[in-house]
């Protein structure tokens, strides 16, 4: 036993070293302190996108890269689909990322979106500074409650890639923590103000740049709703947020959804068809049901549903348990509430409880209208925050600052042992490299893309003055489509088909785990008896 104990007792000093050196250095007791910790967790979000690798998800392939490219090039009436039922969805976010992973040296394209995407530690803290403010230990607990929101398994799975959901993660935030900002009474109504217009702003761009944060909006809305002061000045900041953030949503995305609804008669093409009636689409509402809960049952319980069952909201496993600590916590609080356990002393900071109202209805509009789980992305990162403020609630006073510290402990290793994401692959200077035949006259010729697989992303490296247009894809092809089609066909002389290729990928792990069993003997035994050991293990 006292063996056991003596390594304990020597590293027990150099731990509370090491605590008392990061408090000093990144505790929020100074603006110093917090601009360290920012600056700090950027570079290491950099570090972490270099050993990812560069970003090679399925809609970068499929429509990010082109998307971007096709917006500067002006090929909304040459192509036709090429991207595929996403080819239509505002591009001013793929912009940036077309100009940056293009023009950029990869690895420094990836350094600079780790970056980018770290610096929602920023916000996030900020907000749990807000939320926790009477708490003796906010300095400590507001960038440690950040971090472990970083811990999640949605943002890691998009972490330093061009999928929109950690990217826009960063204005939506910073509109919530500006909504919070409490009011000084020395800074007049002009600084006011200019908050409320700079939210605004952000949270148009947030929406601009993907329609989905829409839910986060109205979120944004109800927390403002429910912060204190009068009912006036409270529907006076909401309309002012709502009017400012309308008019940057419609600089931004306007004129794309203009240019699309008087192009094809849908500016959401083909979203939403059943209404619009373009001729190119099919007259249905396309939308992706087949994540929402289905029974009564899944309704009432689906945090433990997509929990336990990661696949039933993401195409890809996202291990996580932050959902089911949330939503047992949140029972275990009501229960002791409706047995009239309450401690009036821990009733949330005027902030903390706008957090829970935005919190609540960003989920049940999430749950009732998408149940994708990368949609998720800035609930999560606020979700230790909201499971601390619970667990204050849920448990005696004595037990809550513990149980709560273990919660969210348990829920970061398990989203960080679980990490998954939606695909890298190795770093070269470059990011992109086609290698396609000649053209013999690219202006008169046409490349038909073939099937759903992702290819539009090579456009952007072949001739620009020919066309390309997708067939038997996921667009919802009607007939007047397959007619655009067939013109396209008999008005080009020059023929091109892009087909799929097949890549056997397990075929060069079997070759290098054959070499290091070979370097290691285990190839050498007549019965693989090392090998079957291993294999079993």
């Amino acid at each position: 036993m006292s063996a056991a104990i003596e390594p304990a007792r020597r590293w027990a000093p150099r731990t509370k070293r090491v605590l008392a050196w990061l408090d000093r250095r990144f505790a929020f007791h100074s603006r110093g302190n917090a601009a360290r910790a920012v600056v700090t967790v950027c570079l290491l979000g950099g570090a972490v996108a270099l050993l990812l690798g560069q970003d090679a998800n399925w809609d970068l392939r499929n429509y990010h890269l082109y998307n971007g490219y096709a917006w500067l090039h002006d090929r909304l009436a040459r192509d036709l689909a090429a991207a595929q039922m996403q080819s239509y969805f505002s591009p001013m976010l793929d912009v940036l990322q077309y100009a940056l992973m293009v023009h950029w040296p990869a690895p420094l394209a990836g350094f600079v979106l780790g970056v980018a995407h770290a610096l929602v530690f920023a916000p996030v803290a900020a907000i749990a500074w807000m939320a926790l403010a009477g708490h003796p230990q906010r300095a400590r607990l507001a960038p440690v409650l950040a971090l472990a929101g970083m811990c999640s398994a949605a943002f890691l799975s998009e972490f330093a890639g061009s999928m929109a959901d950690n990217t826009t993660a960063l204005p939506v935030l910073g509109a919530l923590a500006l909504v919070l900002a409490p009011a000084r009474h020395a800074e007049g109504a002009r600084p006011a103000a200019a908050r409320w217009l700079l939210a605004g702003a952000l949270l148009g761009a947030a929406v601009a740049f993907k329609l989905t944060n829409a839910v986060y909006a109205l979120a944004i809305a109800a927390a403002v709703l429910s912060c204190g002061g009068p009912v006036r000045a409270r529907v006076g900041r909401l309309a002012l947020l709502a009017a400012v953030s309308l008019l940057v949503f419609a600089l931004l995305a306007g004129p794309w959804y203009r240019a699309v609804w008087q192009a094809f008669g849908n500016p959401l093409l083909p979203q939403f068809n059943g209404w619009f009636q373009s001729a190119l689409a099919q007259p249905v509402s396309v939308a992706d049901t087949r994540w929402l809960p289905k029974a009564w049952w899944e309704w009432l319980t689906w945090p433990l549903v997509f929990t336990f069952n990661p696949r039933r909201a993401s195409e890809i496993a996202l291990f996580q348990c932050v959902w089911a600590s949330l939503y047992l916590v949140a029972l275990l609080a009501g229960l002791r509430w409706l047995l009239g356990r309450r401690d009036r002393a821990l009733a949330p900071a005027p902030a903390m409880r706008a957090v829970l109202v935005f919190f609540l209805v960003a989920y049940l509009l999430w749950q009732a209208l998408f149940g994708i789980h990368r949609y998720l992305v800035v609930l999560e990162l606020l979700a230790p925050l909201v499971l601390w403020q619970l667990c204050r609630h849920a448990f005696a006073r004595r037990h809550a600052a513990r149980a709560a510290g273990a919660l969210i402990g348990l829920c970061a290793l398990v989203a960080l042992g679980g990490w998954n994401d939606w695909g890298h692959e190795p770093w070269a200077r470059q990011g992109f490299a086609v290698a396609a035949p000649a053209m013999v006259d690219p202006g008169r010729s046409l490349v038909l893309m073939v099937g759903d697989e992702p290819q539009s992303w090579r456009i952007a490296f072949l001739p620009g003055q020919a066309r390309y247009a997708s067939v038997a894809s996921n667009f919802p092809e009607s007939g007047a489509y397959r007619e655009r089609i067939a013109a396209l066909v008999q008005a080009s002389p020059h023929r091109y088909a892009m087909l799929p290729a097949s890549v056997d990928r397990k075929a060069g792990r079997v070759v290098a785990m054959n070499a290091w069993a070979a370097r290691l003997g285990l190839a050498d035994q007549r019965d693989c008896s090392g090998l079957r050991w291993l294999v079993r293990r």
